[in-house]
């Protein structure tokens, strides 16, 4: 069986990210309410979030709007819900992005440098 998906590598968070999400209803792509979230890891190609929100997301795919800030820009993208699993007060759900190269640039350059202020920025260079 061939796997199609494009592998990313994933970086899990020590402490959650809090995150917005809009459902896009109908045709129109009219968007829901706000809804808060936690974002557990991050990929350039997709998220494992957590939610107190009990999402019909079983039947049909639902499209996301998801706004976080990872270290200083603030970002937007599009997704699909593609798993719901029920955790410990509430449920997590994994996310699949809209493939756009400058979003996943951006994801991958505010991660290096959200990393590079958690470990420090000189530690292990050499100068």
């Amino acid at each position: 069986m061939l796997y199609k998906r494009q592998e990313y590598f994933r970086h899990s968070f020590g402490t959650p990210l809090k995150a917005s999400f809009r459902i896009l209803v109908g045709e129109g792509a009219n968007e829901s309410n706000p809804g808060d979230c936690l974002l557990l890891d991050i990929s350039p190609g997709g998220t494992k979030i957590a939610t107190d929100f009990n999402l019909p997301v079983e039947k049909e795919p639902v499209s996301v709007r998801l706004h976080f800030t990872l270290f200083e820009t603030p970002i937007e993208i599009g997704g699909k819900f593609v798993w719901k699993k029920q955790s410990v007060g509430g449920f997590q759900y994994g996310i699949d992005f809209v493939e756009d190269p400058s979003i996943s640039k951006l994801i991958v350059d505010e991660l290096k440098l959200r990393r590079r202020t958690e470990v420090g920025a000189t530690d292990g260079k050499k100068s």
